[in-house]
């Protein structure tokens, strides 16, 4: 067996340990509301028809991604039907993947395995993937993205370096299936011309640049069609553009803490001037004294990495595979930059890749300008870095199996479906399921409600217990939103108290 064979089975063996509870993780929300607009009567026509450009009045679908969302949704339902298992390994085979090209694309420009493997077994474990694995809806789109960005750039270096029009066509190839599976690979051009003067001299590349106007011609006419045909709701306040920039900064800042392994819910409980909400440690029990201290320290050693280099070595820092990771890392993300509303770590999983190669860079060059003098205080540095990273990710991984609303919501909605099975195993045409409060449930907000407002929330409305019954003539009411019509039969109504696990 190979080092690398080994290395990589070492990576995923982690990353398994980590988030293994994710396979037994059943659906929710937005996964319901994929799942029925995925329907089709089975031809080849309405199946080529997910490929077409559809107004958001028409299916109510922001967007155009629809090779990870109604394709998968699709595919897998008429294969699998309500078992979440074969979705949730396909989430893990992209990843897989990923960090297959992560690793490839590090060695390809840097040509250090430190450096590589560094980057590539962070990027693999961080707690940031929290998002990507429990949200299945928004994170086997960004995965799927990510795996057809980076085959992007390797088919293209490749062609740079080969000259073998192949790789250009593939690198074209790959390029359409990524804007097709989520409009965070709209920057794919952009990277492209960073890799160009990677590459070659600034002459040479300004040459070549024009080599990829047809790629930048297709994102013009994308931009056009998600804006002007597709479009979005005016109603739904998350998709509201904000401008401003200090709103740009605070939300940049949030991503940069994320990828870093702090929970996402951690922006929950951050007050103005920098308090903290003492909730935080009634939610987060005792994690909070290991994911605290892990946090600063890191950044402590990550600044103090930077200084050296700064002082001693500062040409390091112009490296041109470094700038093309620092540019990589906000443009990622800057499809969503402007919607501060609308926060979540699954955007951040296109930047990863970016984020993590830059503190390797780092931490390799700090730990070789140290070891020439210091040799004991360079491998303390290194082995304290690391581990007090992993120390982050892994206890905000922990804490993200409990807390992290997708986790919590696919716990839920898979208890509330079991519970309906086994109560009422078929049903007649027609009926209405109703979903009563838990009187034992204790009061958190208004806002937050009772176990049938959350019971909602997991179930999507009517969607979940529709596709289950396969019956769309089933109507499904909560305590906390509404109530059966008064003119409904009470042998229609089938009632449920909602109770949370």
């Amino acid at each position: 067996m190979s080092k690398n064979t080994l290395a990589f089975l070492i990576i995923y063996s982690i990353v398994i340990l980590f988030y293994y509870p994710v396979l037994t993780t059943f659906f929710s929300h937005d996964d319901f509301f994929h799942l029925k607009v995925s329907i089709t009567d089975g031809s080849l026509k309405q199946f080529i028809n997910f490929f077409d450009f559809h107004p958001f009045e028409e299916r109510l679908i922001a967007f155009y991604r629809p090779i990870f969302r109604e394709v998968f949704y699709n595919t897998f339902y008429n294969l699998f039907g309500l078992n979440q298992l074969p979705f949730r390994i396909l989430s893990f085979v992209l990843h897989f993947a990923n960090i297959y090209l992560v690793f490839t694309l590090t060695e390809k420009l840097f040509r250090n395995k430190f450096i590589s493997y560094f980057a590539t077994f962070f990027f693999a474990i961080t707690a940031a993937n929290t998002a990507s694995f429990y949200y299945l809806a928004g994170g086997i789109q960004t995965q799927g993205a990510t795996m057809f960005i980076l085959s992007t750039l390797i088919f293209y270096i490749k062609y740079l370096e080969n000259k073998k029009s192949a790789f250009k066509y593939f690198a074209f190839s790959t390029f359409l299936l990524a804007i097709s599976s989520h409009e965070q690979a709209a920057i794919l051009p952009l990277l492209l011309i960073g890799i160009i003067f990677t590459k070659f001299n600034l002459r040479t590349s300004f040459k070549r640049i024009p080599e990829l106007l047809p790629l930048f011609l297709v994102i013009a006419l994308y931009v056009y069609v998600i804006v002007y045909i597709i479009g979005y709701s005016s109603g739904e306040t998350q998709y509201q553009m904000s401008y401003n920039i200090k709103t740009a900064i605070q939300t940049i800042s949030w991503y940069t803490v994320w990828a870093l392994g702090m929970p996402e819910t951690f922006v929950d409980y951050l007050l103005p001037g920098f308090g903290l909400n003492p909730n935080l440690m009634k939610y987060w029990g005792n994690y909070y004294r290991f994911i605290f201290p892990a946090f600063f320290y890191s950044i402590f050693t990550i600044v103090l990495s930077s200084i050296i280099i700064l002082f001693k070595k500062y040409k390091v820092l112009i490296d041109k595979g470094f700038l093309f990771y620092i540019l990589w890392f906000p443009l990622g993300i800057l499809p969503v930059l402007f919607l501060p509303t609308h926060k979540s770590t699954h955007y951040l999983y296109p930047s990863l890749p970016a984020f993590w190669t830059l503190i390797a860079y780092v931490v390799y060059n700090a730990f070789n300008i140290l070891q020439s003098k210091q040799k004991a205080l360079a491998r303390a540095l290194l082995t304290s870095t690391a581990v007090v990273l992993f120390i982050l990710s892994a206890t905000s991984v922990l804490l993200g199996k409990t807390t992290y609303w997708a986790a919590a919501r696919g716990r839920y909605a898979g208890k509330l479906i079991n519970n309906i099975k086994e109560k009422y195993p078929t049903l007649p045409k027609g009926s209405v399921i109703y979903y009563e409060n838990d009187s034992n449930y204790p009061f958190v907000s208004e806002d937050w409600g009772s176990t049938s407002k959350q019971a909602y929330y997991a179930l999507n409305g009517n969607d979940a217990i529709r596709l289950l019954y396969d019956d769309r003539s089933i109507n499904v009411y909560y305590q906390d939103l509404d109530s059966p019509p008064e003119d409904i039969s009470e042998n229609k109504v089938y009632t449920l108290k909602a109770v949370i696990p």
